[in-house]
């Protein structure tokens, strides 16, 4: 069996790909939102994974090759996934989003969320598109009478957290991207933004609307590098991945 990471829209139109072409393959989100945008009758499994259940499953469901599939800031799972690969004698394969070319005026590149803090905090109106699990690091912002709006999944595992972290209702935006040109530029004039910051997530993740809408509103947009790893195999298209998996797709 081939076990899908499927932590993206990659991930996921991926996992159904090699389904309809009859191969034996299970898809693993982490959430019950993204298990929810699966075909159904693909196999798949919800819930985060640590080292000994990501075992766990490659035993139980014999699997031979595992595709990562992960967001390109997943880094923890993507680290835990080729140890246990080495491990356990499985073909580790990433499949990595296409990056985007963000060298450009107006962006200001960091390589990481706390370094991405720092700049901001020199602005007083902070619009946050960098999902919810580093929100964290920003959220004391607040508390130095900074402004942030938040734009997040519309899970309601998602809104909790923003609301634990101290952010109120009218400064969360819960909603599905990747969003167009024109609607993150309604959203950051509407917020009145002095700043945006965002991840290096690639032409997928909608970094390049950002850039034009910010453009527009000649604020700067503050864009977080991707995490470096070294992968032992990587490809970026589905082509790619069928020539590396071979023979041993069924």
């Amino acid at each position: 069996m081939i076990l899908v990471l499927a932590g993206t829209e990659e991930g996921r139109k991926l996992s159904e790909n090699l389904y309809k072409m009859g191969l034996d393959v299970m898809a693993s989100v982490v959430s019950e939102y993204g298990k929810s945008l699966l075909d159904r009758k693909l196999k798949a499994r919800a819930g985060p994974l640590n080292e000994k259940e990501l075992g766990q499953l490659i035993e139980i469901h014999d699997i031979k090759i595992l595709i990562d599939a992960t967001h390109p800031f997943a880094a923890d799972i993507s680290r835990t996934a080729m140890k246990v690969c080495s491990e356990k004698k499985v073909r580790y394969i990433r499949f990595e989003r296409e990056s985007a070319d963000v060298d450009l005026p107006g962006v200001i590149r960091v390589d990481s969320f706390e370094e991405a803090r720092m700049k901001a905090e020199g602005f007083d109106s902070i619009f946050l598109t960098t999902g919810s699990r580093n929100l964290h690091v920003f959220s004391d912002l607040k508390e130095r009478g900074k402004k942030l709006k938040v734009r997040v999944l519309p899970s309601s595992e998602v809104i909790k957290k923003c609301e634990e972290l101290g952010f109120l209702p009218d400064e969360i935006i819960a909603a599905k991207g990747p969003f167009s040109e024109e609607m993150n530029y309604i959203m950051f004039r509407d917020f009145k933004a002095e700043v945006v910051v965002t991840k290096e997530s690639g032409p997928t993740g909608g970094v390049l609307e950002k850039i034009k809408a910010c453009r527009r509103l000649q604020i700067p947009l503050i864009v977080i590098r991707r995490p470096c790893l070294s992968y032992p195999v990587v490809v970026r298209n589905m082509e790619e991945l069928l020539k590396e998996m071979g023979p041993e797709m069924g």
